[in-house]
């Protein structure tokens, strides 16, 4: 075994901070890494002399415009030529085996599944960028949310398979919109990436990419809530700490990211037949009970009492997971 390897990494901007995990465990085996990667500021903390960041070039639209941007955090020493190489990837069998994106990601790569720690530190001087956008807003009085409106993208087919109902997300998103001063944040471009449900009510509508990275995650981190579907924000909301709502369709389930629940408070709402076939042209149920999961956003979402004749456990909280807290059609 070299001690140098060369890992083909993933593009996903949740993906690269689940990486976070294999990264962090290739360093503890004090090996010298080059990381292909469009997100250097996703690892700003582990970079240096045996962590190299390497742009191999990616075909993503957003991944592109974002190593573009940090171009000059780029490695320009090549790995030794005996350097071994590791593609971190996450096929679906093993997703289903061990139930976890993240644990299959890690056992994939032959790396201990039980080290999921990808835990991202927000350093001063991106809170200092959001500061910025804070003072543009009026520094709002009420709590914060951040809002992921449903997108689909031409780069991926499964968004359809994946998003939850867009009737329902909305039903859930407007039980505690009122409370919070909200952001909505995407990236959009005609033809390429675009809302498959009709706009909500927001404060600030965010949808041109206008927040790199850095500040993403600063917002993320000072939110008082995330409000998403599966996907990115669930990974940034527990490598951030961020108490966020995550609303599942079909595809997978909850605890896709269950690796991460110990990081950051977690209300899981799954239909009554929660799927994870991996699969994009599987008809997956996604009915959800939408009177239970309306009282369940409701007091987690802001501490509201619960409607009338309600008597639910609260939301889980830490490594109390889906598992423990199941469907609202599997309680008495």
């Amino acid at each position: 075994m070299s001690a140098a390897i060369r890992v083909e990494g993933m593009g996903g901007l949740g993906d690269c901070l689940h990486q976070r995990a294999v990264v962090r465990q290739l360093l503890a085996q004090g090996r010298d890494v080059w990381l292909e990667t469009p997100w250097p500021s996703v690892y700003h903390d582990l970079s240096g002399e045996r962590l190299h960041l390497v742009d191999a070039g990616s075909p993503l639209r957003t991944q592109a415009k974002n190593a573009e941007r940090e171009a000059a955090s780029f490695s320009h020493r090549p790995p030794p030529d005996e350097a071994d190489y590791l593609r971190v990837h996450y096929p679906a069998p093993a997703c289903q085996a061990w139930g976890s994106v993240l644990k299959a990601m890690l056992a994939t790569c032959r790396l201990d599944p039980d080290e999921c720690d990808f835990r991202l530190p927000v350093p001063d001087r991106w809170l200092d960028m959001v500061e910025v956008w804070l003072n543009r807003w009026g520094n709002p009085v009420k709590p914060l949310m951040i809002y992921r409106p449903l997108v689909a993208r031409a780069e991926w087919g499964g968004a359809a398979a994946r998003n939850p109902d867009p009737d329902t997300y909305r039903a859930l998103y407007r039980a505690v919109r009122g409370q919070y001063f909200v952001v909505s944040v995407a990236d959009l471009e005609p033809g390429r990436e675009w809302l498959v449900s009709e706009e909500v009510d927001v404060d600030v509508v965010l949808h041109g990419g206008e927040l790199v990275f850095e500040e993403l995650a600063a917002l993320f981190s000072i939110a008082d809530l995330v409000f998403t579907a599966p996907g990115f924000a669930v990974v940034l909301s527990q490598a951030v700490g961020a108490k966020h709502v995550a609303v599942f369709g079909g595809y997978e389930r909850a605890r896709s990211y269950s690796a991460g629940r110990r990081f950051a408070r977690q209300l899981a709402i799954e239909p009554i037949e929660p799927c994870d076939c991996f699969r994009h042209d599987h008809q997956c149920r996604k009915e959800i009970d939408l009177p239970a999961a309306l009282n369940r956003v409701r007091e987690f979402g802001f501490g509201l009492p619960p409607l009338a004749g309600w008597r639910a456990p609260l939301a889980f909280v830490g490594d109390v997971g889906p598992e423990l807290y199941p469907p609202t059609s599997q309680r008495a």
